[in-house]
């Protein structure tokens, strides 16, 4: 199973990147900020349960007393400064893909049960 999209990265990112989208909104735009927020939301919680179903069909393929280092799947690693070693990796086994589809879907619900707060919305969802 070839997992060439960054779906770790994606799910990890797009909750920062809508967070700066909404700061940049006018304060007018409550209703944007929540949707917004909410759409972020929802990314990750797809993405999330994608990398949990993925995790588990693949599970049948791995040897058993497979090292752990060889159950992982979804990994990225990127090098931003080689000549220090200073790099980015990411990858998920079974536990971890478990905790991520469960983070995002406390994201999600979080996201639905402040939809009323009429306080700073913006800087809420943010």
């Amino acid at each position: 199973m070839g997992f060439d999209f960054p779906f770790l990265s994606v799910i990890t990112l797009s909750p920062i990147a809508a967070a700066i989208i909404i700061l940049l909104l006018p304060k007018e735009r409550e209703e944007a900020a929540r949707m917004l927020g909410l759409a972020a939301s929802i990314i990750g919680l797809i993405l999330a349960g994608w990398v949990y179903y993925a995790y588990n069909q693949a599970i049948p393929s791995f040897a058993s007393g497979a090292r752990w280092a060889e159950t992982l799947l979804f990994v990225e690693e990127y090098q931003w400064i080689p000549s220090i070693g200073f790099g980015y990796i990411a990858g998920v086994d079974g536990l971890s893909a478990t905790l991520v589809l469960l983070t995002a879907i406390v994201g999600v619900g979080g996201v639905l049960i402040s939809w009323r707060i009429p306080d700073r919305p913006r800087e809420f969802y943010a």
